[in-house]
């Protein structure tokens, strides 16, 4: 660990990475189109049959999944559920409380508590963030001075605004799905395997820009491969062809989470490095092709110069190898990362630790008293147009402080391009001069594109578009007119301010936890969990598969949590001191080769199971032993710094590398491939381990 701590994202960084958040790929100008389309319609429903409280209805098509139809129903059910269940509450507790301002406080305050504490809790976050929209909308609902029954109405026109997105939006990705019909389990391959093909192709040149390829790739492997492994399990191949598929589709997931890591460094590959990454790419753009025409493809034989490969690039070979045979084998191999047949894989509605553990009742009380605050603020000055600031401490709620001010920046900056920019010019300068539900639409359609377009960004920018949108509708559909006033834009942006300030001084200052001690726990222990991974257990084999498949999703997913932390570690104070610079260097260095390690380490375990490599058991154990000492060094060094010194590499490792490198050569000249395989992955697992410890 003796590199030089790197610099902190430049404005020149930031802007090459907001342009390949915004830069077109595959189906994101269809996925824009159905956004526009359900936003829309739900729009011009609400205009000709005269809606009210309706403008949450052209936003929540935004909050629902769409990787597949399927997805975008069980999100819609799941959200109208929610709602229709809040809508239900907040009616029976007016009844109950809204006759006494006494009761009144403590029955919106019990609300808030309880949707804070939901969003910590439950697993199904979107769900319980559209909860909390609801409930800060019919809180001003309630707090005003109409007629209980003219708010029961206006609570119910806002639950049917809503369930009308929600249903407006299943009817059009279904719809699309059957007008537009695809094979989704081979269109996924080929487009995994496209990405991965591009990137190679990238190998060695220093100028190459692959800032958009990095994102799609990001996106795919945040997506991961649960959407195509559905679809496949409902579909209607045949047996042996179904399992070639599900072979396929687990390895192209390995091979984009590869992808990802090889991107950090894809530029700075060897000459040699960058020939086999064309001759790689060129074997993927035979499979891609022979794929298409569902036949066995074509092979270019690469040279067996192992020792010379770059670890995780030796890796991707092994993948995409694994992925011909796939094609090629009459009994293909099933993989680790794939359910058995008819497996279904259960999402629970709460965190395991939902009940148990003191920190969502932490994180309650500090939403809560957040929230509170905001209220008591706009309701004690009388300026109650300023409730969006209690629907910005929902929005912007989450676990680690720097997450939470990543989102409020871009909710302000949302607010201010939908609200201030778009808003207030269209009011100025366009809707004085239309006067048609037609022409309104075109104008409405316009800005949800370009929210839209924002929206399908990765999660480092999804949000701006969401708040671009909800900015418009909250500013143009609080009207059946054309609204020409700049007094909702103004109080949008001003609550949005209140509710920053407040989440500052109180979210932010009680029981809060910054990013870097967040990552300086949990990046030693995601390191010791990738060391101490084994295959091995007392139970039967089919539920030490799943319990060896959870194991290895976990740690995935917690090297994704500290990706997303290192990202949002950026928005805390500064400067950084020591500690935080030292964090931000070891997972920009670090966490591509661990992730690595973790891919080709599973490959391993499984390896050894089905492979014969009994001739050279002690060199593959050394080689895991020693791979797993380093790392648990490493996670010690990491978490006493700057207590423990940093070390070198011990040169009897180096001696243990070449060993395995050329028992592998060995095998493979005499022509046993198979035995070779868990010797190449040992080799690369000790080189991963040697670079995490430089």
């Amino acid at each position: 660990m003796s590199r030089t701590l790197q610099a902190f994202p430049t404005i020149s960084r930031a802007a090459n990475v907001v342009r390949a958040e915004l830069a077109m790929y595959p189906g994101r100008f269809s996925l824009m189109f159905r956004i526009v389309l359900a936003c829309t319609s739900v729009m011009v429903l609400v205009m000709v049959f005269r809606i009210p409280a309706a403008a949450l209805g052209a936003y929540y098509p935004l909050l629902l999944s769409r990787d597949s139809p399927r997805a975008t129903r069980r999100s819609a059910l799941r959200t109208s559920i929610v709602c229709a269940l809040g809508a239900m509450e907040i009616i029976i507790g007016a009844m109950l409380f809204a006759g006494s301002p006494f009761l009144h406080f403590f029955w919106l305050m019990a609300n808030l508590f309880a949707v804070f504490y939901l969003i910590s809790a439950m697993k199904l976050y979107d769900a319980a963030v559209a909860l909390g929209v609801l409930i800060a909308s019919a809180m001003t609902i309630w707090d005003t001075a109409a007629s209980p029954a003219t708010r029961v109405t206006l609570t119910l026109y806002t639950l049917l605004s809503i369930l009308m997105g929600c249903v407006i939006s299943a009817l059009i990705e279904t719809l699309f799905a059957q007008t537009h019909p695809s094979d989704a389990v081979l269109d996924g391959i080929q487009q995994r395997l496209t990405l991965t093909e591009k990137l190679l192709r990238k190998g060695g040149n220093i100028d190459a820009d692959i800032a958009s390829i990095r994102v799609q790739l990001g996106r795919y492997a945040t997506r991961g491969t649960g959407d195509i492994r559905e679809i496949l399990a409902h579909s209607n191949y045949d047996g042996s062809y179904k399992a070639q598929l599900a072979t396929v589709v687990a390895l192209s997931g390995q091979l984009i989470e590869l992808s990802v890591n090889l991107g950090e460094t894809i530029r700075l590959l060897s000459p040699s490095d960058a020939i086999r990454c064309s001759s790689i790419a060129q074997n993927i753009a035979g499979i891609r092709l022979r794929i298409a025409r569902e036949e066995a493809p074509d092979w270019l034989d690469l040279s067996d110069e192992v020792e010379h490969a770059n670890p995780v690039l030796a890796e991707i070979e092994r993948n995409v190898e694994l992925i011909a045979e796939s094609f090629s084998d009459d009994d293909p191999t099933p993989h680790h990362h794939l359910p058995e047949s008819g497996e279904q894989q259960r999402i629970g509605i709460f965190q395991n630790d939902a009940f148990s553990s003191p920190e969502h009742l932490k994180f309650a009380i500090r939403g809560t008293l957040s929230a509170m605050a905001c209220y008591l603020f706009y309701m004690g000055v009388g300026w109650t147009f300023l409730a969006g600031s209690v629907t910005t401490c929902i929005l912007t709620a989450l676990t680690n402080t720097g997450a939470t001010r990543h989102k409020q920046l871009l909710r302000f900056a949302g607010f201010f391009v939908g609200a201030c920019i778009l808003g207030f010019g269209t009011q100025t300068l366009i809707l004085p001069q239309i006067d048609s539900l037609p022409e309104f639409t075109l104008l409405f359609a316009f800005v949800i594109a370009l929210g839209a377009w924002a929206a399908t960004s990765s999660p480092r920018l999804a949000y701006l578009g969401f708040q671009i949108v909800l900015a418009y509708d909250l500013t143009n559909l609080n009207r059946f007119t054309l609204n020409t006033s700049l007094v909702p834009a103004r109080d949008a942006i001003l609550g949005i301010i209140l509710g920053i300030v407040a989440m500052w001084l109180f979210f932010d200052h009680l029981w809060s936890r910054s990013t870097a001690e967040t990552m300086r726990v949990m990046l030693p222990t995601t390191i010791r969990d990738v060391a101490q991974l084994d295959h091995l257990s007392n139970a039967e084999p089919p539920h030490e598969l799943r319990r060896f498949q959870a194991e290895c999703e976990r740690i995935s997913r917690n090297f994704d949590k500290i990706r997303t932390l290192s990202d949002h570690s950026v928005f805390e104070s500064f400067p950084k001191d020591r500690h935080e610079a030292f964090m931000a260097h070891c997972i920009e260095s670090f966490l591509p080769q661990l992730r690595a390690y973790l891919l080709v380490k599973t490959g391993l375990l499984q390896d050894g199971t089905i492979n014969d490599m009994q001739q050279h058991t002690e060199l593959v154990d050394d080689a895991k032993r020693r791979s797993s000492e380093i790392l648990l060094r490493a996670a010690q060094i990491i978490e006493r710094y700057p207590e423990n010194s940093v070390e070198t590499i011990d040169h009897g490792d180096r001696q243990l590398l070449e060993f395995t490198k050329k028992a592998a050569l060995e095998i493979e000249s005499n022509g046993r491939r198979t035995p070779a395989t868990g010797l190449r992955l040992c080799s690369s697992l000790l080189d991963l381990a040697l670079h995490v410890q430089m």
